[in-house]
């Protein structure tokens, strides 16, 4: 593999767009650095490491100029879900290699277009889905692969952002009805659940409800809780809960197999493996790499980077585009959605050319 030094764009420079940003440039600097931003604000407000570090770095409103730039080769782009679709479209028919944050999509329409669209054509894309590079999760992946716990049989995944945390985010940015909090926090966790279990969601139902966070004297504009329940394909059973309401941000996750089970908080540094017999071990799983998300963005930004050196002109992980959101969505939905059935109409009729 030839590695190259990368100038990337920014579409978008709010809070996500900054911490990827400054991952690179504190984490990464061998590999590239911040070369141009794109956000509706003329100037954004940034970090003071980000002022330092990139003091000239031009600054456009239209995203477009961006990608007219041509020693731009890379972009990084956390917008609002509903406008990736477009933007997405944009910069790969400019020749741009793709990190897309997520949710990637508000809906499965957009799901299967854009899935469509980056599959028929040679083009660098990824989703910026890093739960599964978490420390606790790669030691988890590494478990199961091992077969520690024997066949999956049923996974539970519990999501509680803290009610500090969901004051400010869901009142905040949720003020406008632009997305919706279930698919930004759940995208992540039924992303990571379909990762473990090296499956995918054959039947999926769900329900939320807003019982906490709106403003005074108007309506909710979007649900602060939720219950998913699910089959996947290979058999094993899984719930996945959201809740606001908590006196800290924590992911828990239960992973029930034939031969015992897995306990592990993702944000924590460890894993409780447990038998039947009373035996358990504490098996450590300390973040190494440092920087943001546990290290996490550190791991996601520098494998996406690696891949498109790689000189591979195929999108990566292109399933997870149709995966990553249909959880979720059965949610919104509030009813049984027979996801599998939705995902493989997809995935065999675009391998059949239709």
């Amino acid at each position: 593999m030839e590695q190259r030094y990368h100038r990337i764009g920014f579409i978008a420079f709010g809070q996500r767009g900054q911490q990827l940003a400054e991952t690179l440039i504190q984490h990464l600097p061998e590999y590239g650095c911040p070369a141009a931003i794109a956000d509706l604000r003329e100037r954004p407000v940034v970090s003071p490491l980000f002022s330092f570090r990139c003091p000239e770095i031009p600054c456009f409103t239209d995203y477009r100029r961006v990608l007219e730039m041509p020693e731009i080769d890379t972009v990084v782009i956390s917008t609002y879900e509903d406008t990736h679709l477009q933007i997405v479209k944009d910069a790969i028919e400019a020749g741009k290699a793709v990190y897309c944050e997520k949710p990637v999509v508000p809906n499965l329409e957009q799901a299967e277009e854009l899935y469509r669209f980056v599959t028929s054509r040679d083009c660098r894309f990824q989703i910026g889905l890093n739960l599964p590079n978490f420390p606790v999760a790669l030691k988890l992946k590494e478990l199961l692969r091992s077969g520690t716990i024997g066949r999956i049989v049923m996974i539970r995944s519990a999501c509680d952002v803290g009610q500090n945390f969901a004051r400010a985010f869901l009142i905040n940015k949720f003020s406008c009805r632009r997305g919706s909090f279930l698919t930004a926090k759940l995208t992540h966790d039924t992303d990571l659940l379909q990762h473990l279990a090296d499956s995918y969601a054959e039947t999926v139902w769900g329900t939320g409800d807003n019982f906490l966070w709106r403003r005074h004297g108007e309506a909710p504009m979007t649900d602060d809780t939720a219950v998913i329940a699910g089959v996947l394909h290979n058999g094993a059973m899984f719930t996945q809960t959201l809740t606001s309401c908590g006196s800290s941000y924590e992911r828990n996750l239960e992973i029930f197999g034939t031969k015992g089970e897995l306990r592990a908080e993702v944000h924590g540094s460890e894993i409780e493996l447990c038998f039947s017999n009373g035996q358990r071990e504490r098996i450590p799983a300390p973040n190494l790499s440092g920087g943001g998300h546990n290290g996490a963005d550190l791991v996601t930004l520098r494998d996406f980077l690696d891949y498109v050196d790689s000189g591979e002109r195929k999108p990566r992980w292109p399933e997870r585009i149709l995966s990553s959101v249909m959880i979720p969505m059965a949610a919104l939905e509030k009813r049984l959605v027979e996801t599998g059935r939705w995902y493989r109409s997809i995935i065999e009729g675009n391998e059949n050319g239709q």
